[in-house]
């Protein structure tokens, strides 16, 4: 126990006051912007995509409700029926938890190999501009912390955990799937001259998440990707019946910057920005992975994960997204450059303040 303090006291003291910080920030908000009626839930945790989530927990599937895969709602009802707390706060708690659970792993599987750069992962993670959504009722939490046992287990090569909790990834997130290019990659990069038969059988586990998922719509509704026909119901412009390239979608924000002016309104206006920003930060990120020679099977999951959710057009929700692509903070926590490290740093608790005042009084920032 001495020794596990010694190696993570810095992290624990980390999310305890983040944490706290967002507790105040919570209490102070309603007194810095008026609250944004429309997509409220029953505690702000729970704005806008939260009250999908326990409606899915309480109700199950109703109309629109598709867009939102099911094992985090599912895990939230399981939750609801042996706590004596409401199902918000065992969906915020378990977020906020799995978190936790995922930063110890990813921290302490860095730190073996380099621990300036495990600190500086995790803190750049949890000061990024979103982060807080890893506290809300949204699948961020469980998603980060499927996503790195994914790849404990492929640093470890225990291919038959890679299958079983990139499958649970792909039932969480359609992100998800994506895990199945990277380990397929690592896999085929190992080395292993004996490849085994049950190893590559794990591996083709993780898209049966996602694939479960189609088949349950298809039953339901005789339409295996509804998830993605829907997309056009939830606004920004999104796409449900075509895709849409990644050129044409910044065409459009570049009209919408320097020809929307403010508009529709000054704080959609700086949403919108923000979304292009966040893009473009990102693949800026991956871009440098590959020059410091980052493994390419994981520069490869991040631009496949960040392509992804474009093609419906819009880069709306982008800057809560990057939180799903783990490898962006594997590269920034090796930036050796001191002032272009403590400048991210500082822009990004800035921006958190900012976007978790919004969020909490119920504006719509990712």
């Amino acid at each position: 126990m001495k020794k596990f303090w010694e190696r993570n006291k810095n992290v624990i003291i980390l999310l305890v006051v983040w944490r706290i910080l967002l507790y105040f920030i919570e209490k102070v908000a309603p007194f810095l912007i008026p609250l944004h009626d429309g997509y409220n839930g029953p505690i702000p945790w729970a704005n806008h995509d939260g009250i999908h989530y326990l409606s899915i927990a309480q109700l199950g599937y109703r109309q629109f409700s598709e867009a939102f895969f099911p094992l985090y709602p599912l895990l939230i009802f399981l939750m609801s029926k042996f706590s004596p707390l409401s199902p918000w706060i065992n969906a915020s708690v378990f977020s906020y938890f799995s978190f936790c659970l995922g930063i110890f792993l990813l921290y302490n599987t860095l730190y073996a190999e380099n621990k300036h750069r495990a600190w500086w992962s995790v803190l750049l993670l949890v000061a990024f501009p979103t982060s807080f959504f890893f506290c809300a009722v949204y699948t961020e939490g469980l998603f980060f912390l499927l996503s790195i046992i994914v790849y404990v287990c492929i640093k470890k090569k225990q291919w038959f955990w890679v299958g079983i909790f990139g499958a649970l990834a792909s039932a969480t997130r359609l992100f998800g799937v994506l895990l199945f290019i990277y380990a397929g990659l690592e896999y085929f990069r190992s080395g292993n001259k004996h490849r085994r038969f049950t190893d590559i059988l794990s591996v083709c586990i993780i898209p049966f998440g996602l694939l479960s998922y189609m088949a349950y719509l298809y039953m339901r509704s005789g339409d295996a990707i509804l998830f993605f026909h829907i997309q056009p119901a939830f606004g920004a412009n999104r796409s449900g019946s075509s895709l849409i390239l990644l050129p044409q979608v910044i065409w459009r924000y570049f009209k919408i910057i320097f020809t929307a002016f403010l508009k529709p309104t000054p704080a959609s206006y700086f949403i919108s920005v923000l979304e292009f920003v966040a893009v473009f930060f990102g693949y800026a990120v991956l871009w440098l992975g590959w020059k410091k020679k980052e493994r390419l099977s994981l520069v490869i999951y991040g631009v496949f994960a960040l392509t992804l959710p474009t093609l419906t057009g819009t880069f709306s929700s982008m800057p809560r997204y990057l939180l799903s692509i783990f490898p962006l903070f594997l590269i920034l926590g090796k930036l050796d450059n001191t002032v272009i490290r403590y400048s991210i740093l500082m822009i990004s608790i800035f921006l958190q303040f900012i976007l978790s005042v919004m969020f909490l009084r119920g504006w719509f920032v990712a």
